[in-house]
């Protein structure tokens, strides 16, 4: 199935799509949004700092900013109180403007409201702020994801809470324990430990087993192989040139025949999105990826068909 193009095209419309970027409505937070080519790429999210560690938001965010590169990026502060995330995203802004990164707009939204930092033009941006828009009011925006079940949790306790230990949990502990290096060689070979990962991500696959569940979290205590799992599943965030011969024969092998990936490091070089696994049958990535994919890679950004508030920095191209 094809993802139709989502035309963003104010400040509110972006706001309105940021809970179903993260899975939840942010609170508390500091986001940064990537653009690249017109299009939103690289979403960052972290809880707001005490004000004596504002510094560690740059250290913590710059990193990735610097390789994904974007044409500009927009920083959202979500707040209770008033001024409460000003230190973070001035210290944020510091650190961009050293590294010559075009910021396009700063926004904060506080009590269900929202308002630039930078448009000091009371007409279009009252001092008191605009209404973060309802679902309701922005239908024609979101209507991708409600036509495809998605929905965001209340918040990240709420999104936290379907990753607590079930029932099983000790069974896949014990499962992982039998299966610990033994005279520091792993006793699952790397292929069999992320060929679990395609049976669980198969949303019309069967239950997930205790076993795959012990082979999936022992995977992520490979480090390598966790960032190889996070290229795979979030397209653009890590060049597969990044990641050793090893990984990426593994990434190849993955249930040939039923799974492909793109390990071709030239092309991840050259558009920096390299495709999810896509199914062979009929062409189609599974749901999971193509959840990712839509996530992540094909939100369009078409700031010229702007006619709404802050519209003069909201009209400029990238193109």
């Amino acid at each position: 199935m094809t993802m139709n193009a989502i035309n963003l095209t104010s400040p509110r419309e972006l706001l309105a799509v940021v809970p179903y970027l993260l899975g939840f409505i942010p609170a508390n937070s500091i986001m940064v949004l990537c653009l690249r080519d017109r299009r939103l790429g690289l979403a960052q999210r972290l809880d707001l700092p005490r004000p004596e560690d504002t510094d560690d938001v740059a250290s913590a965010l710059l990193p990735s900013l610097i390789t994904e590169n974007p044409d500009a990026v927009i920083l959202i502060g979500f707040e209770d109180n008033k001024g409460e995330s000003l230190p973070a995203l001035e210290a944020l802004t510091t650190a961009l403007h050293s590294h010559s990164m075009p910021i396009h707009d700063r926004l904060v939204v506080r009590d269900g409201r929202w308002r630039s930092l930078d448009c000091h033009n009371l007409n279009c941006c009252p001092a008191e702020g605009s209404p973060v828009p309802e679902p309701a009011d922005v239908s024609g925006v979101i209507s991708e994801f409600v036509g495809r079940g998605v929905a965001p949790r209340p918040g990240r306790e709420s999104l936290a809470r379907q990753v607590e230990p079930g029932p099983q949990a000790a069974t896949v502990a014990s499962l992982m324990r039998s299966r610990e290096e033994v005279d520091g060689c792993p006793a699952v070979p790397r292929a069999e430990l992320f060929a679990a990962w395609p049976r669980i991500l198969d949303l019309d696959g069967p239950d997930i087993t205790v076993e795959d569940a012990a082979l999936a979290a022992s995977s992520l205590l490979d480090i390598e192989l966790r960032d190889a799992l996070v290229a795979w599943l979030c397209p653009g965030t890590l060049a597969l040139d990044e990641l050793s011969k090893g990984v990426l024969s593994v990434l190849s092998a993955l249930e040939s025949g039923r799974w492909v990936v793109d390990t071709d490091p030239a092309a991840a070089r050259r558009d920096r999105q390299p495709q999810p696994l896509r199914r062979t049958l009929g062409g189609h990535p599974p749901q999971v990826a193509e959840e990712r994919q839509r996530r992540w890679g094909r939100k369009s950004f078409h700031p010229n068909d702007c006619s709404s508030r802050n519209s003069a920095r909201w009209r400029k191209s990238y193109a």
